[in-house]
């Protein structure tokens, strides 16, 4: 738990720090870009009732389809001690508010292993910090809900890298 709180604590500090707009000083997340990313949590960084330890790795593309609003997709790997490890398929909505580089997102999951299934709406808020003019760190909090058993509920923390072209 003391973790989780850590990592709330280092987002909730990067909300007062400006985006670093290498490349593009008049709009970084302008209509027409794509992005690709990939993107790992778990090993004590998320908790579901249901499951003692998690690994979730993730991979991402998006499309720019106005100023500040993304499409993305992606695809998930998980693996969980008391369930057999699942495959995760998933479409969602971000919006970048762009003074500061944070972002909130929504995604609908489909995550399917042998014998369990599950719709696994998420919501997400996170940061894209700019390492060069194009690649970015983004640290993520995320909270998903299990429609099929309130124990595989859950909320974490994930980060990942990104590349905006």
């Amino acid at each position: 738990m003391k973790k989780l709180m850590m990592a709330a604590i280092g987002l909730m500090m990067a909300i007062g720090a400006n985006a670093q707009y290498l490349n593009d000083p008049q709009n970084v997340f302008s209509q027409g870009k794509c992005y690709l990313a990939a993107s790992a949590s778990g090993a004590s960084l998320s908790y579901h009732k249901g499951t003692d330890w998690n690994l979730n790795l993730q991979a991402k593309a998006g499309y720019l389809i106005a100023d500040d609003w993304m499409v993305v997709g992606q695809m998930g790997y998980e693996a969980q001690t008391d369930l057999p490890d699942a495959i995760q398929l998933g479409a969602g909505l971000r919006y970048y508010f762009e003074s500061c580089g944070i972002y909130a997102g929504a995604t609908a999951k489909y995550t399917r292993c042998d014998d369990f299934s599950d719709f696994r709406p998420e919501l997400c808020v996170g940061y894209s910090y700019f390492l060069t003019g194009k690649l970015t760190v983004e640290p993520e909090a995320y909270y998903e809900h299990s429609t099929k058993d309130s124990n595989y509920s859950g909320f974490g923390f994930r980060i990942g890298f990104g590349v905006y072209f």
